[in-house]
């Protein structure tokens, strides 16, 4: 783990369909259960942490998280015996690798989705991020404007269902410290 420094091992499992992508703490004998959802994110400080009512928490889990959805993989159970996700090269790119080389199960159960019906926006400062409806896709245009030089400004924009992806999930993590 980066941030811990502790081994860990990872094995992600396909699960029935409307399982959702659950995290299991094989570590732990009881409360090993962590659901990655809004309401269960405990921290956002140099990485992403989820935790459950119990104080089981898993962290870093925002490069496996962003492997499975760029795969479209929505019911998984991920065994880890350590509270860390190993971040790996930085990106998401090995866990695509790995979940392809092992292959995807494809379900012909229909998934549940959520429509945006208005735009919602939140600002902080300079800081702002907003969602609006699209019948069509799902459209990300982000930019970040960092005074770093090496960083400087980004921008890109893609439609997740119809562009290549491989330079997103290829993508990463910067620190400045």
């Amino acid at each position: 783990g980066l941030h811990t420094g502790v081994k860990v091992n990872v094995c992600i499992k396909p699960a029935q369909p409307d399982t959702g992508i659950v995290f299991k703490r094989t570590d732990l004998v009881k409360n090993n259960l962590v659901y990655p959802n809004f309401m269960n994110v405990s921290s956002t400080s140099l990485n992403t942490t989820i935790s459950n009512e119990y104080g089981t928490k898993v962290s870093t889990i925002e490069h496996l998280m962003g492997a499975l959805f760029g795969l479209g993989i929505d019911n998984v159970l991920v065994e880890i015996n350590n509270e860390e996700v190993p971040i790996l090269d930085g990106s998401a790119r090995i866990f695509i690798q790995k979940i392809k080389d092992a292959g995807i199960e494809v379900s012909n159960e229909p998934i549940k989705v959520i429509k945006i019906k208005n735009k919602v926006e939140f600002k902080n400062g300079s800081k702002s991020i907003s969602i609006e409806p699209s019948k069509i896709n799902l459209e990300i245009d982000f930019e970040i404007k960092y005074k770093n030089s090496l960083i400087g400004t980004q921008r890109n924009n893609v439609k997740i269902y119809e562009d290549d992806l491989s330079d997103i999930y290829d993508s990463r993590t910067f620190c400045l410290f």
